[in-house]
């Protein structure tokens, strides 16, 4: 994919790769204007010092782009590149059309027929119809009909009798507890499913001590089904796992998709060394979907979460005030604003990174 005017590999001093999802952002919640503007600034700082910022997230560009991305100033997008999907996409600005555009190279995705049978019919259906309507390269004369029912013949000479799919299975268990099914949310990224069993909302309701527990008891049942199917590997040329719980609902990802690819990826695209390349999430921890990331030695990983697992290149960004410790959203934007404030100061990037485990804010 031509860069347009994304810094040339000799330039880069460095990237900032970062978590979305209460890291930068509270999850489940549109942030203001002053926050995008608080974002933009920062991009612009790292731009003016030749450092590339990427945002990582498990959502694709139809959902991330009106809540960020398609917020931010024309001016500082060719210093982004987003990978979305839990590893699966990677989008980057071309400024001559004033537009993102998808990366095919990079695409690592569920074939249709592992979408529909993780899916099931409705959410295949409105699944196919948003990318449709987002002119995401879905074919616009599409029957979706006359397409689901070839999906369903190949499904059955495949061996699957049944089209009733893993989110029907874990529907029904809903509404054994008391929960209302319909208030779920399935959100297909081509390289994954994320399913939301209490709705894209915030963190907080998936942290009481009884969905904490109904949570681990549905993640159990989908690893189950998945393992009864063959993890659908006769379905695409890899299977598909629940390989991280995440702090909200459910995902179901295609192996080998998730933000160390996306990471690796990266840093040799632009012969980066790792050392000059900084991760900042809130789940660097055994479980979380962050943690792949110190898979690559020497990356420099900014904890803000409210717990990590310790090692070499983790950075505790927690945060004590008098009376608490700041974490998430605000821990970061702290961070942020040090790290640019000695950029401006002139102190070089490496530098930066080298001293920030002795730092306390």
């Amino acid at each position: 994919m031509n860069r347009g005017n994304i810094l040339s590999l000799t330039e880069l001093n460095g990237a900032w790769m970062t978590d979305i999802d209460d890291t930068l952002v509270y999850s489940g919640e549109m942030p203001d204007d002053r926050k995008i503007d608080e974002i933009a600034e920062f991009i612009r700082i790292l731009k003016k010092h030749n450092i590339i910022w990427v945002p990582m997230s498990g959502v694709a560009m139809v959902k991330l782009g009106p809540r960020i991305l398609y917020r931010l100033p024309d001016d500082i997008l060719s210093n982004v590149i987003y990978y979305g999907g839990d590893g699966s996409l990677k989008y980057m600005y071309n400024p001559g059309i004033h537009s993102w555009l998808e990366d095919k190279s990079f695409s690592s995705l569920f074939t249709e027929f592992q979408a529909y049978i993780i899916l099931g019919d409705s959410e295949y259906r409105k699944a196919i119809t948003e990318m449709n309507a987002a002119d995401t390269g879905i074919d616009k004369g599409l029957d979706l009909n006359r397409k689901i029912e070839e999906i369903r013949e190949i499904l059955k000479e495949k061996g699957y009798q049944s089209t009733r799919c893993v989110l029907d299975v874990l529907k029904d268990e809903l509404k054994k507890h008391g929960v209302d099914p319909n208030k779920s949310e399935a959100y297909f990224r081509g390289g994954s499913v994320s399913w939301m069993m209490l709705g894209d909302i915030s963190a907080d309701p998936y942290h009481t001590a009884d969905n904490i527990s109904f949570r681990k008891k549905l993640i159990e049942i989908s690893k189950k089904w998945l393992e009864d199917n063959g993890n659908l590997k006769s379905l695409g040329t890899t299977g598909i796992n629940v390989p991280f719980p995440g702090a909200r609902g459910i995902k179901f990802v295609l192996s080998g998709n998730d933000k160390e690819r996306s990471a690796r990826e990266m840093i040799k695209s632009f012969n980066l060394k790792p050392e000059n390349v900084l991760f900042s999430g809130n789940e660097l921890f055994d479980g979380g979907n962050d943690n792949m990331i110190r898979n690559i030695d020497e990356v420099q990983l900014l904890s803000v979460g409210d717990r990590e697992d310790s090692g070499p290149c983790v950075i505790n960004g927690r945060i004590k005030s008098k009376h608490s410790e700041i974490v998430g959203v605000e821990a970061n934007s702290m961070w942020m604003n040090y790290v640019i404030k000695h950029l401006e100061s002139g102190e070089k990037w490496q530098d930066i990174l080298i001293s920030l485990k002795d730092v306390q804010l």
